[in-house]
């Protein structure tokens, strides 16, 4: 029963039980341009939450959010989660300038669904966590959507390797990324989290989540990966905090969030979130 009922979310993710939920709001004209809101009962200027899929940047849905809706909405918070264009249309920046372009919407238009956009975070899950990762530390694509990078008050990444994709080019995993991102160097830098982080450009602090990885085994260019991103985020003295997860493969660190057992990582990002979103 246990098993069933923690499946039932993935399931029927417009049903939460906590309040009230819009779907396929449009950010902008293209058909994945689109997002869903799920609102609590009562939202009066609530802390919003914008949630990025994962999917190789490839495939994917802003319907597979799980348990989060129902967990952020039991917290007071608006939760959002928003399509993006995907590859080969969604190549880089057109998938994240999307990204930027519905934290932009939701920014200009939640105050009318009872949010408060001075108290915006962003969330993701693989490609999802790369993504938000790069809205939050490039402010290119938030000045085109017409708004500065300081409009994000936090992330949460859970579970990506993509924050300096010069690096992974060593691994085994570049033919991987070469058929996302290409091979010229200019893309690959421009595209990389960790290499746009410098100090007074408004980014926010970080929580950085990873798993084992796909198997049994861990995976130890995860640990390198966040560990680096975390050394370079403190150079420029942004906060960032590091959760290696490795009871957990990559979809579960995604599925088990909002789960009341998942200490490791739902009440570790509860800790990173409730101080940065209390109403000044």
């Amino acid at each position: 029963m246990r098993r069933l009922l923690f499946f039932l979310p993935a399931l029927f993710p417009l049903l939460s039980s906590a309040g009230t939920s819009e779907r396929d709001v449009s950010y902008g004209d293209h058909p994945l341009q689109k997002l869903d809101l799920y609102l609590p009962d009562k939202p009066v200027k609530s802390p919003v939450m914008v949630y990025i899929h994962g999917g190789g940047w490839r495939r994917g849905d802003k319907a597979a959010v799980g348990l989060k809706p129902v967990f952020f909405n039991a917290k007071g918070w608006i939760f959002v989660s928003v399509n993006y264009r995907l590859l080969p249309e969604g190549q880089h920046p057109a998938n994240v300038n999307d990204v930027a372009l519905a934290v932009a919407k939701v920014h200009d238009s939640i105050a009318e669904k009872g949010g408060d956009p001075e108290r915006l975070f962003v969330m993701g899950h693989s490609a999802g966590a790369h993504l938000a990762s790069l809205v939050a530390t490039d402010p290119k694509p938030l000045q085109t959507a017409g708004k500065p990078l300081s409009i994000v008050k936090g992330v949460i990444s859970l579970d990506t390797n993509a924050y300096d994709l010069p690096t992974l080019v060593g691994t085994a995993m570049k033919p991987f990324y070469d058929s996302v991102f290409g091979t010229e160097e200019g893309v690959l830098k421009d595209a990389s989290p960790q290499l746009h982080v410098a100090a007074g450009k408004g980014i926010p602090p970080f929580l950085l989540c990873y798993s084992r990885g796909m198997g049994e085994r861990a995976e130890p260019v995860r640990t390198a990966a966040a560990e680096a991103f975390r050394a370079a985020l403190e150079k420029a003295g942004i906060a960032a905090e590091v959760v290696a997860a490795t009871d957990r493969n990559h979809g579960e660190i995604n599925q088990w969030f909002g789960r009341d057992d998942d200490v490791k990582v739902t009440e570790k990002a509860w800790e990173f979130l409730e101080p940065l979103a209390k109403a000044e």
